[in-house]
């Protein structure tokens, strides 16, 4: 199974360097990897980009994620208290396709109103952080 996962990306930049921080960057790495330990097919752009802002287009970088999204079974929407618009776009791009669409988030971050309405259609599903191996299959279903 390929999973396409969404996650923050210019919030959690140095500018002066262009680097993601290290700790998101672990933590990422963290959640890709048990991912990946179950067997399952990863993409997730700031790792393609090796956690480094770079000067591809932005619109080719935008038709990249486009692709992958297309070719992935199921998006993990990794949520941060702020809302990201990279990541939001790519939630509508796979809730069009119809692919499966789980929102991870912390339980004490409270949806935003746009997160909470597609869940409430069920066009969209939620998962709480952390994530483990055991969690991911028991609520994925991988």
């Amino acid at each position: 199974m390929k999973i396409f996962v969404a996650a923050s990306y210019s919030s959690q930049v140095n500018y002066e360097t262009g680097e993601v921080f290290p700790e998101y960057k672990q933590w990422l790495e963290d959640i890709l990897n048990t991912i990946e330990s179950l067997g399952h097919t990863v993409f997730c752009a700031l790792r393609e980009d090796n956690y480094k802002i770079n000067d591809t287009d932005p619109a080719k970088a935008f038709s990249l994620d486009l692709k992958h999204i297309e070719q992935s079974d199921v998006m993990l929407a990794l949520l941060t208290e702020k809302p990201s618009a990279g990541v939001q776009t790519e939630v509508g791009v796979a809730v069009a396709l119809k692919k499966k669409v789980y929102l991870a988030h912390q339980p004490k971050h409270k949806l935003v109103y746009f997160n909470e309405a597609m869940l409430r259609a069920k066009v969209v599903q939620e998962i709480e952080l952390p994530l483990t191996a055991e969690k991911l299959q028991t609520k994925l279903n991988i």
